[in-house]
């Protein structure tokens, strides 16, 4: 392992310390840090690049559960790489059993209960700047852990509409925080 390796190991262990004591600031550096990494692991388990990206994004919506769980001293990018696989894997076992339900009417996010589901205020009021549609997608995307696949299917919207969409509002958020 080379110097500068040890290195960045080192502030992606910070990075996991300082999100399990609460700094949510860290995210967005830990992001910048391993976002390439992981996605190239990522790319390497199943071969197609939205699935890739959603395992990665899937990693940071869990971000603060897996930092709870890190132990100082591992070595932290190789963690991040096990979460990673492992969700890969839950994935690849959920699709044997896991059926494309229609939405529920009761359960359906309608900007209206968003204080009811998100806690932060930042977040709260960044949401509130999406469209309708925006919106739906990311409540779909990280209040039910639904695959990009899962919500056309649920919106009658196409796979590549769908990602579209996302990017647009995961910008909009971005540009917001």
């Amino acid at each position: 392992m080379k110097a500068t390796d040890r290195n960045i190991d080192d502030a992606v262990g910070k990075c996991l310390i300082d999100i399990r004591q609460g700094n949510t600031q860290s995210i967005a550096e830990l992001f910048e840090l391993t976002y390439r990494g992981l996605f190239s692991v990522a790319m390497k388990y199943c071969r197609h690049t939205m699935t890739a990206e959603d395992l990665v994004a899937e990693i940071f919506a869990n971000i603060q559960y897996i930092a709870e769980h890190y132990k100082s001293g591992y070595k932290a990018f190789n963690y991040l790489c096990k979460a990673l696989k492992n969700k890969y894997l839950n994935m690849k076992r959920g699709e044997k059993v896991r059926s494309f339900a229609p939405l529920n009417e009761n359960i359906i996010a309608t900007k209206e209960n968003i204080d009811e589901k998100v806690s932060s205020i930042a977040v709260r009021e960044g949401l509130k700047l999406l469209n309708e549609e925006e919106y739906l997608i990311i409540y779909y995307k990280f209040y039910f852990d639904m695959t990009f696949r899962e919500i056309a299917n649920n919106t009658d919207k196409s796979l590549g509409a769908i990602q579209r969409i996302y990017k647009k509002a995961v910008a909009k958020l971005k540009d917001y925080l």
